[in-house]
């Protein structure tokens, strides 16, 4: 004859897995993939962008990092007088850093949707960028 003990272990074990497997259909279900990145209120892909721009290499302490030039950037994206602004790098997780343009004219933005800035901080680094606010 089956036990309590028995009966509940079984029951318990299916439920926690039915658990996670919606849990994991609900998470995959409401995340947002963005493709574009919207700067200065229009929204580009990443091909767009690196189509416009040259790359370039910088180098921070992490090595040598490749990608657009931020301010080739905002001149090709339509920002007038770019030294007049800051510029707020939004993440797709909703982090967001704001940076002055003396910071953003050193930054590249990867074809990854990373930005780096040599000779920063770290929390600068922003991952995942959606948008390029100017402010």
């Amino acid at each position: 004859m089956i036990s309590g003990k028995e009966k509940t272990i079984p029951i318990l074990a299916i439920t926690v897995l039915l658990l996670g497997v919606f849990s994991a259909l609900y998470v995959n279900a409401t995340q947002v993939n963005k493709d574009t990145i919207a700067i200065n209120g229009n929204e580009y892909t990443i091909d767009q962008l690196f189509s416009m721009c040259n790359k370039r290499i910088i180098e921070t302490d992490e090595g040598e990092k490749t990608g657009i030039a931020l301010d080739e950037l905002m001149l090709k994206a339509g920002v007038g007088c770019p030294a007049c602004h800051n510029y707020i790098i939004k993440a797709e997780d909703k982090y967001q850093q704001t940076v002055s343009w003396d910071i953003l004219k050193t930054g590249i933005l990867t074809d990854y949707s990373r930005v780096f800035f040599p000779d920063t901080a770290h929390t600068f680094w922003v991952r995942n960028v959606i948008e390029i606010e100017v402010k």
